[in-house]
């Protein structure tokens, strides 16, 4: 083979191979971004925690209330990027935990639940409890917060638009 046409097998390669890392690297960046629903640290900014959350799927945040020491049960759902909390289930009323004339009221097996509340929170601030045991039920799995922060530290949970490939390097410890 002549040194000419080397030349040229070789340049064909190269902008083969260019156009394939560029295609690449423009899916990577500028590919499809999904919903995940993340736990977060504002002071850093830094995920700690994500999973997908699809159209109309719903999480719980369970946690124990501070005064009365009983499970609480609060069932969100997302909504244009934005946490909406839809049912609170409790076994006593205390502190916090009151009914502000929005959804249905009732009882269920010595739950005291309130339905259909569609209250938009946007954002579930809040700092990870030693008593509480803050665990988000997800998709049948218990994921404690406690697992992921210290006690005390204020986390974020939120949507966040996140493109597949950040997602990878940030394991589930679920």
């Amino acid at each position: 083979m002549s040194p000419r046409i080397f030349c040229l097998h070789l340049k064909k390669i190269l902008v083969l191979a260019t156009a394939v890392i560029m295609a690449i690297a423009a899916y990577l960046f500028l590919g499809p971004r999904f919903s995940f629903l993340v736990l977060e640290i504002p002071e850093t900014g830094e995920i700690v925690w994500a999973a997908p959350l699809s159209h109309d799927e719903h999480f719980q945040l369970r946690y124990i209330h501070s005064v009365d020491l009983l499970p609480v049960y609060e069932t969100y759902t997302g909504d244009n990027m934005q946490l909406v909390l839809v049912e609170t289930r409790f076994r006593s009323w205390g502190a916090g935990l009151g009914y502000m004339n929005e959804g249905v009221l009732s009882g269920e097996n010595g739950w005291t639940v309130i339905k259909a509340m569609q209250r938009q929170v946007g954002v579930v601030s809040l700092r990870v409890g030693t008593i509480a045991e803050h665990t988000l039920l997800y998709r049948g799995k218990e994921i404690r917060l406690r697992d992921y922060v210290p006690a005390q530290t204020l986390v974020h949970i939120r949507l966040r638009k996140i493109f597949p490939h950040t997602h990878l390097w940030r394991e589930e410890k679920t």
